[in-house]
C-alpha cells in the first residue's frame, strides 16, 4: 500500500492562507489534476489540483483552517488507483469478448428546459467582498449588485445587510418577509 502525501504548493509570497472550500471527501478517489480546496487570500481565490492519482485516506485540513506552503492537505493510497484501474480494463475486455445484442432504440424522452439559476453558482465579487459577505453571514449569490456587469461591491453588502435586519429597543431583529397575499388565491378558477 502506497501512500502519498499531497502537500499545499508554492502560491508566491502568501502566508497564512485560509481554506473557504474541501472539494474531496475521505474515500473519494480522485485523478491527477482534480480540484482538492479553493483557498481564498485578500487578493485572489485559488483551487488547488491534486498532484496525484488514488483514493483519499485521510484529509488533515478543514475549512477555516490557515495554510502555508508545505502544509499537509490529504494523504491518499495510490496503489488502489491502480488496481482499480486494473479492474476496469479487465471488465472492459470481458464486456468486449460477450456477444452483442440487438437493441432496440428507445423514443426520445421530451427535453424541458430549465432555467439558470445563481443560488449554486458563482456572482461576480473580489475575494475581500466575498470575505466581508461571509464575515456578516451574506450569502454573495443573494445580493443584487450595483457595479457594473452586477458585480457586488462592499457597499452592496452593507444595504444587503442593513435590509435584512431591524433595530427595536437595542435589540437587533431579522426581518422577517410577511406576504401581502397567499400563493393559494393564484391560480384558482370560479
Amino acid at each position: 500500500m502506497a501512500s502519498t502525501k499531497i502537500l499545499v504548493p508554492d502560491m508566491g509570497d502568501f502566508k497564512d492562507v485560509e481554506i473557504i472550500e474541501v472539494l474531496v471527501k475521505e474515500g473519494q478517489q480522485i485523478k491527477k489534476n482534480d480540484s482538492l480546496i479553493t483557498l481564498e487570500s485578500d487578493k485572489s481565490s485559488v483551487e488547488v489540483p491534486s498532484t496525484h492519482e488514488g483514493v483519499i485516506e485521510k484529509i488533515n485540513i478543514k475549512v477555516g483552517d490557515k495554510v502555508n506552503k508545505g502544509d499537509l492537505i490529504l494523504s491518499l493510497n495510490a496503489e488502489s488507483a491502480t488496481e482499480e484501474k486494473n479492474e476496469a480494463v479487465s471488465e472492459k475486455k470481458k464486456i468486449e469478448k460477450t456477444e452483442i445484442k440487438e437493441i432496440k432504440p428507445q423514443k426520445p424522452k421530451e427535453i424541458i428546459p430549465i432555467a439558470p439559476t445563481l443560488q449554486s453558482g458563482s456572482k461576480s465579487a473580489s475575494p475581500k467582498v466575498r470575505k466581508f459577505a461571509r464575515e456578516l453571514g451574506a450569502n454573495v449569490v443573494e445580493i443584487p449588485g450595483s457595479q457594473r456587469g452586477g458585480r457586488v461591491s462592499e457597499e452592496d453588502v452593507k444595504n444587503f445587510v442593513r435590509s435584512q435586519v431591524t433595530v427595536s429597543g437595542g435589540k437587533i431583529e431579522k426581518k422577517v418577509h410577511k406576504e401581502e397575499y397567499p400563493h393559494e388565491e393564484f391560480g384558482k378558477s370560479n
